[in-house]
């Protein structure tokens, strides 16, 4: 019990550790300030954030996993039905990160979304789903489309100025004065341009073609702490960890324009390193010709050390889980499995989904008592031992939780305590063998002075009488006093089981032994018997009394299936027993075989008649341990107990066994 008391201590423990582990993960998640969402394969959000929380919160109710468009942005159908981008599925294409921006319409002005998806893996690098970050980025669009507005119209100006100017060679002071204006209203608008770019909320700056920064924003200088001034006329890798000569790609004709979302490091003016996400894309002059680039970057630093502790706290959950060796399930109020871990995959198969009472019992309905549900209902943790559908036991703790989801649930934990039953069985079964020993000794030796007193008389009464009628009577009488007198005697050896030492014994002195004491059963269900033994067979070294218990195991066994197949008396109701030298692998060893012609063992058992508890008797004839104990027997004998079946024909168990070889003197 104090062993038992100190497994529940550390069990409860380390569910405590695993609902402390999953709270600091939550709250890491909460603690971001932008929208974080966690989307599964089946396009169900898995987790958010508060923030996500905050975006479409009427959409949400009653609905434990709703979608990600419904939960993003309250559609209906998914966001490339609507005309938008969906990074879920491009994502899931590409299995890269990516950049889309969603532009939402509303009856108060158009709401613009810029969402960083990228791909979630398990630590066997399966695709679980994608993280997403949703950033608000609908000033910063007005600020674009304005500026698009400002420049398209200065552009149109410009023209309509140079268009006069060519049309109008005769009035070259008027021409001269609206270039003049023209030139003005230009600068005017370089000057908006450069305080709208340097006011984005993103960093943006612009390159020539000598990759010279020709513009730095207020955003560049707040997330590399280089000022305007510091990094105008210098090339651009002044804050980045390599030469962006063969790695930017920007003036690369083999790259893809415009660059979305690439990932790469950049080096702050006081040492730090920042991941950066960025974008890029060439700037084009009047004519069409390439004078420059534009680049903006976010700071995703932060995002990718949520990621990492996501990552991390995971590693940690799986880790303490396989060190528990235990097999975990999450449960639903509707007896659904969401969760399964690596061991319970092992032992039942994918399972995520199905009920638990289909998984457990192989039921078609939950069970008349229900541990989950009470646990559920008292907030309290429920404890239980099961037979699973498996054949196995199991020591089930149920753990109520209230999820991500708000519902509350479930968490199972399983032990398989299948070799402990067992060994508390063959605990008792050694237990009842030493009290039917004893009992049997005690009888054998009431037994023995009255028999021996019955065999005497008897004799002088032969003696008496030897050439009267009577004596073939007499005879019978001490024939049968004998027979009597032996089966104490087997009765007494086979309580003598104490002594665990093994000995070196012959094998058909075990076989006589076990079948005095069951011939007299084969004789009276009219079982034929036959029995086979090679001259010489080499002596073994073997615990003589456990020995003669596998014989007898086997020797009831086979009865059992001949009195199943044949009630009465038949010819074919026979069982052959043979013991002979072989060789296994250069050495000699000494095989006993029991050959019945019974029912049979049919394929599906075969393979589970050595399991203990495993019995194809009806109950309360068969504990399920007998085979079980006996191939334990043979093993430490350093032998092997094999079985051969065909259903309706017969069933044959051999028994090998290594001969004694004794150590040269």
């Amino acid at each position: 019990m104090p062993g038992k008391r100190k497994d529940t201590l550390r069990t409860t423990q380390a569910e405590q550790e695993l609902l402390k582990n999953y709270l600091f993960l939550q709250a890491v998640v909460d603690a971001v300030a932008e929208p974080i969402v966690v989307i599964g394969t089946d396009m169900r959000v898995k987790m958010y954030n508060r923030e996500a929380d905050r975006l479409s919160p009427s959409e949400k109710a009653g609905n434990r996993e709703p979608s990600c468009h419904r939960l993003l942005f309250g559609r209906e159908l998914p966001c490339n039905h609507a005309g938008q981008p969906c990074p879920f599925f491009e994502v899931l294409e590409s299995e890269q990160p990516v950049t889309v921006e969603h532009r939402v319409k509303q009856q108060t002005g158009d709401l613009y979304y810029e969402i960083l998806a990228s791909p979630l893996r398990d630590e066997h690098g399966v695709l679980l789903g994608i993280i997403e970050t949703v950033r608000d980025i609908t000033e910063r669009k007005r600020i674009e489309l304005d500026l698009q507005k400002t420049h398209a119209e200065m552009e149109r100006r410009v023209w309509e100025r140079t268009a006069d100017l060519e049309a109008s060679c005769k009035i070259l002071q008027i021409e001269v004065a609206e270039r003049h204006l023209a030139e003005a209203q230009l600068q005017q608008a370089k000057d908006q341009t450069d305080l709208m770019c340097r006011l984005l909320p993103s960093a943006v700056f612009t390159v020539d073609m000598e990759r010279r920064i020709t513009s730095w924003n207020n955003k560049a200088e707040e997330l590399t702490g280089y000022t305007r001034d510091e990094v105008i006329g210098k090339k651009c890798d002044i804050f980045s960890l390599q030469s962006c000569y063969g790695v930017c790609g920007v003036y690369s004709g083999e790259v893809k324009k415009p660059i979305v979302a690439k990932e790469c490091e950049v080096r702050t003016k006081n040492g730090d390193i920042r991941i950066i996400s960025k974008n890029a894309d060439l700037l084009r002059g009047a004519d069409g010709r390439i004078i420059g680039a534009v680049e903006s970057f976010e700071d995703i630093t932060g995002t990718k050390q949520v990621e990492r502790q996501l990552r991390t706290e995971r590693d940690k959950l799986m880790a303490m889980l396989s060190a528990l060796g235990q097999g975990m399930h999450i449960l639903n109020k509707e007896y659904g499995i969401e969760y399964q871990n690596e061991v319970l995959r092992r032992h039942f198969g994918d399972k995520l989904g199905h009920k638990c009472y289909e998984v457990y019992k192989q039921r078609a309905a939950p069970c008349e008592i229900c541990r989950m549900h009470e646990a559920l209902d008292s907030m309290e943790i429920q404890r239980t031992e099961l037979l699973m559908a498996d054949g196995r036991y199991y020591e089930q703790s149920y753990a109520p939780f209230r999820d991500i989801d708000r519902e509350t649930k479930a968490l199972i934990l399983l032990r398989d305590i299948t070799e402990e039953k067992a060994h508390q069985a063959e605990t008792m079964r050694a237990g009842q063998l030493a009290s039917i020993g004893e009992l049997a000794a005690g009888v054998a030796h009431e037994i023995n002075n009255p028999i021996n007193g019955i065999i005497n008389y008897a004799q002088i009464l032969l003696d008496e009488t030897e050439n009267s009628a009577n004596a073939e009577m007499h005879q019978r009488i001490i024939k049968e006093g004998e027979r009597i007198a032996e089966i104490v005697r087997n009765l007494l050896f086979f309580a003598r089981q104490r002594d665990e030492e093994a000995e070196v014994v012959r094998v058909e002195d075990v076989i006589d032994d076990s079948l005095a004491l069951i011939k007299h059963q084969f004789q009276k269900d009219g079982i034929i018997m036959t029995l086979e033994k090679e001259n010489n067979l080499p002596e073994i070294r073997v615990n003589p009394q456990q020995l003669q218990q596998v014989f007898l195991n086997l020797l009831s066994n086979a009865r059992h299936a001949l009195n199943e197949r044949y009630p009465a008396r038949d010819l074919q109701k026979k069982i052959e027993i043979r013991s002979q030298q072989v060789k296994i692998r250069n050495r000699k060893y000494v095989r006993t075989s029991f050959k019945d012609w019974g029912t049979g063992i049919s394929p599906e058992i075969i393979g589970k008649i050595f399991d203990p508890f495993f019995s194809s008797k009806e109950p309360g004839e068969g504990t399920g341990l007998g085979l079980s104990i006996s191939h334990g027997l043979v093993k430490d004998f350093n032998g092997s107990l094999q079985v051969e079946s065909e259903p309706g024909r017969y069933t044959a168990m051999t028994v090998d066994l290594p001969a004694y070889e004794s150590s040269p003197a």
